[in-house]
């Protein structure tokens, strides 16, 4: 039988067992605590400090941990694996979401559809109501990709590593897969309305756009950063590995260019943006600029 070591989590109040050895980087990730360079050990962003227990301090953590934060008992957790029963402390963080409820024209149709924002950081997912432009229900998650890097530059290089690519639109893929089946699960509009789901519709940055489609990112990478493919991108669910009722259509909107994508492409149509005659300006304040 594989030896277990069981983790608890403060201030959160989470008690977990993973298998003795399993990087920490496997486990927290999925519990809020991001690693803003992929897990290379180049940054302190995904700092824990050891309550009980004992994390060996690397020489890579040595080098970016002061001598304070060490004699504390701070470790960088992507260097880290769990050996020990453990009682870890995680970095704390504070977040306020901001909106309004402004109405926007719709042009009413039928069924369900899901509108998905794929952003560098985060991955938004809405259910709404074709009839109405209700919104049925929201998920949202961090990226599955951060663990790969936090920023869009980080993500375009470990694309460009063998396997990179494909596990960054794997990963993508199942996470919003998962996403969608959740909120239909959990919606009590979607009762007797199986067969019903009609479209999704995705839109990102051309970074998030070129992963989520499996195009490659190379010429991303550097000056003049161009997309390799900017146009409408469209898929059958069941290519992507959901297993949706009724087998919606799904359409990932094109990039206008660079790195301008589609996020801001929908921003544009939804405030009429391209009707305006006087000089006007649509503003995105995303986390990675």
């Amino acid at each position: 039988m594989t030896a277990k070591v069981r983790i608890d989590l403060t201030p959160v109040g989470d008690t977990f067992e993973v298998k003795k050895g399993t990087p920490l980087r496997d486990f927290l990730f999925d519990r809020g605590v991001e690693f803003p360079c992929g897990g290379r050990g180049e940054c302190r962003g995904c700092r824990v400090r050891v309550v009980e227990g004992h994390l060996p301090l690397t020489d890579v953590q040595a080098s970016i941990l002061s001598e304070r934060e060490i004699e504390q008992g701070w470790r960088v957790s992507c260097q880290c694996r769990a050996e020990t029963d453990l009682t870890l402390e995680l970095r704390g963080w504070n977040a306020d979401i901001l909106q309004d409820r402004t109405l926007f024209d719709f042009t009413p149709g039928e069924g369900l559809g899901v509108a998905v924002d794929i952003g560098t950081t985060t991955v938004a997912v809405q259910l709404l109501d074709l009839s109405t432009a209700n919104v049925l229900g929201v998920r949202s998650a961090l990226n599955i990709q951060a663990r790969h890097g936090a920023d869009v530059m980080s993500r375009v290089a470990y694309a460009l590593t063998p396997e990179g690519n494909g596990t960054l639109t794997a990963s993508i893929r199942e996470q919003i897969g998962r996403l969608i089946r959740d909120l239909l699960k959990k919606s009590e509009r979607t009762e007797g309305m199986s067969d019903t789901l009609s479209e999704i519709i995705l839109v990102g940055n051309t970074a998030m756009h070129h992963l989520f489609c499996g195009l490659d990112v190379e010429p991303l990478s550097a000056y003049p950063f161009e997309p390799s493919e900017d146009g409408l991108k469209e898929f059958a669910s069941e290519r992507l590995g959901w297993d949706l009722p009724g087998s919606p259509t799904v359409r990932f909107l094109p990039c206008l260019g660079g790195f301008v994508g589609s996020d801001l492409l929908a921003g544009i149509l939804a405030t009429k943006l391209h009707r305006n005659e006087a000089p006007t300006a649509l503003i995105d304040l995303g986390t990675n600029g």
